[in-house]
Order: C-alpha cells, then sequence, then structure tokens
C-alpha cells in the first residue's frame, strides 16, 4: 500500500534540501527529489552508497528485495489491523467494566489506537528502503522523499475516459440543438431592436 508499486527500482527518492524558509506558523521546506540509483538486489536487501549530486555528500541506503519489501508491507498492515482490532475490543469492553477496570482498559485502548494509527502511516511510505546508521542519525538536510506528483495512497489513479462516439455531427447533416441552446435559425428569428 506505498505510494507507488513496488518494481525493480525503488519509486522513493532521496531529497536534498534547497532552502528553509520560517514563517509564523509554517516552516517551509524546499527538496530536490532525485532517484535512488539502485535495483532492487533478487534475495534479502543490499547497502549501497549514494551521493548527493549537490553537496556530494555520501549517504548508505539499504535496499530490500521485492518480495521483502512485500513482506515488510504486509507485515505492517496486519499489525495495524491487529492493533485496531484490539483498540475496537476494549472500547467494547468499556461498556460493561467495572471502574477500576476502565481504567487499564482506556489505557490500553488508547495505546492500541496510536499504534494503528502509526503502523498505518508507515505502510503509506514502505517502499523497501531505509537509511542506514550512522547515516540516520546525521543526515543533515537530506531525506528520503517521494518524487513531486507522486499520488497518495486514498487517490486512486485516473482512469482512461471511456470510448465515447463521435459527437459531431456526419457531414452533410445538421446538428441538432440541445436543451437551453439556440439553432441558427431561432436566433435569426430572434427580433434584436425592441
Amino acid at each position: 500500500m506505498s505510494r507507488l508499486p513496488l518494481g525493480p527500482r525503488p519509486g522513493i527518492g532521496f531529497g536534498h534540501q534547497v532552502s528553509v524558509t520560517p514563517g509564523a506558523f509554517v516552516t517551509k521546506r524546499e527538496w530536490l527529489i532525485l532517484p535512488i540509483p539502485v535495483e532492487r538486489p533478487e534475495h534479502g536487501w543490499t547497502d549501497q552508497n549514494v551521493q548527493c549530486p549537490v553537496c556530494g555528500r555520501t549517504e548508505t541506503v539499504r535496499v530490500a528485495s521485492l518480495a521483502k519489501a512485500q513482506r515488510r508491507q504486509q507485515a505492517l498492515r496486519t499489525g495495524s489491523a491487529a492493533a485496531l482490532a484490539v483498540a475496537a475490543l476494549c472500547a467494547l469492553l468499556l461498556i460493561p467494566a467495572s471502574a477500576g477496570l476502565r481504567l487499564a482498559l482506556g489505557f490500553v485502548m488508547v495505546i492500541a489506537g496510536v499504534t494503528a494509527f502509526t503502523l498505518f502511516m508507515r505502510l503509506g511510505v514502505e517502499d523497501g528502503v531505509a537509511v542506514r546508521r550512522p547515516t540516520a542519525t546525521r543526515m543533515r538536510g537530506h531525506m528520503l522523499r517521494w518524487p513531486a506528483g507522486t499520488p497518495h495512497r486514498w487517490q486512486r489513479p485516473q482512469a482512461a475516459p471511456p470510448n465515447r462516439p463521435d459527437l459531431s455531427p456526419a457531414p452533410g447533416e445538421q446538428p441538432t440543438p440541445s436543451s437551453g441552446q439556440q439553432s441558427a435559425s431561432d436566433e435569426q428569428r430572434t427580433p434584436s431592436n425592441e
């Protein structure tokens, strides 16, 4: 359930922070997103050094195989669903519970809900690519980011328009006026000076 379907190359890119514009309520950051030039391995994962072409800094990324990335997405999907089920069960058990048990059930419900939300959000960025340590703690202006124009998870790809018959009239045939339109002959009958 990544933003892009998993393929032979990672869809997520390597971002270099170009500028930071502080504002009153929002800080705007602009990124230059570059593709990660690494093929997915057949099995397991591979660690690759990626050099930023802007600043020349080298970062280490780990790219997982297609099967491993799919298994990780499935594990995140299952974990999110299980945590959501635990939160729903705790919410239902709150109704007949005693006062002492309600506190414990409420606590477990909140923790399970936060866990379900966190795993679901992580699923949206899971592409089988991770930044490796010590790079992860010292990226300084670099980040794994989706390229601009990448559809979000809730956006469906645009479907091709259905095959519609040509609505233009055949040669020698008069167009028929549709509702709200006047034909050329009706316009001639309308008096213009009144």
